[in-house]
């Protein structure tokens, strides 16, 4: 299986580069200009953070077309780039959701039922097994989560790690439970980091990072 762990702020030039945190900035400022200047609502696209990402590492290149689970291949890392939003920080645990897998609707595979009769070992071969069968193909994986701070207009940034975590099929499905009405939690991330977790209605394996057990992993990166 794997598991989401955050990166040391410390450790973020290793795979993001020295100036990655000043070249992010004027790159995502170009970005919001032509919005600005036109007195309109800045609008960003999931490819704007990706492309953002790419053009401020050092021999970087953008490979987020399709269903990759790689945006970006650094000299040194891959990176999965995603774009996240938190109306206020100080008031809100938890992030927008990010999509890591979808699982399309087939005729006659049973999803409802599956999860109306809790039979989270088929639910893990869906949508948990197939992430980790994306995954092993990438050299040193990791997530950037960039996080919107809506009220504020403040964007941030951290590094997490996505790395196989050594645990037993019986172990991983014990930990799959009922969250909420319409989705089940999948344990891939520390519940102080975030959620994982399979969003029933959208046949959807999702992720929410929470904004206040990440603070100390957090970057201030710039205003919009």
């Amino acid at each position: 299986m794997i598991k989401f762990t955050p990166v040391s702020i410390s450790e973020h030039d290793v795979i993001l580069g020295v100036d990655f945190n000043k070249k992010f900035a004027e790159q995502m400022q170009s970005y919001y200009k032509p919005f600005i200047d036109k007195g309109r609502d800045i609008q960003v696209a999931k490819e704007t953070w990706e492309y953002a990402v790419a053009d401020s590492i050092v021999g970087a290149n953008w490979c987020g077309a399709g269903h990759n689970v790689v945006d970006v291949k650094t000299p040194t890392a891959d990176i999965d780039v995603k774009g996240i939003s938190n109306n206020d920080m100080e008031k809100y645990k938890l992030t927008t959701e990010a999509s890591f897998l979808q699982n399309n609707k087939q005729k006659n595979d049973g999803f409802a039922k599956l999860f109306e009769q809790k039979k989270y070992n088929s639910l893990k071969k869906m949508f948990v097994d197939p992430l980790a069968t994306k995954i092993k193909g990438t050299n040193n994986l990791h997530l950037l989560g960039i996080i919107r701070e809506k009220n504020k207009r403040k964007v941030y940034y951290c590094l997490l790690e996505i790395k196989s975590l050594e645990i037993s099929e019986k172990d991983f499905i014990s930990k799959m439970i009922l969250d909420g009405k319409r989705s089940v939690s999948i344990p891939l991330i520390d519940e102080e980091y975030g959620k994982t977790y399979i969003y029933i209605p959208k046949r959807r394996l999702e992720l929410r990072l929470d904004c206040i057990g990440l603070a100390p992993f957090l970057v201030y990166s710039h205003t919009y």
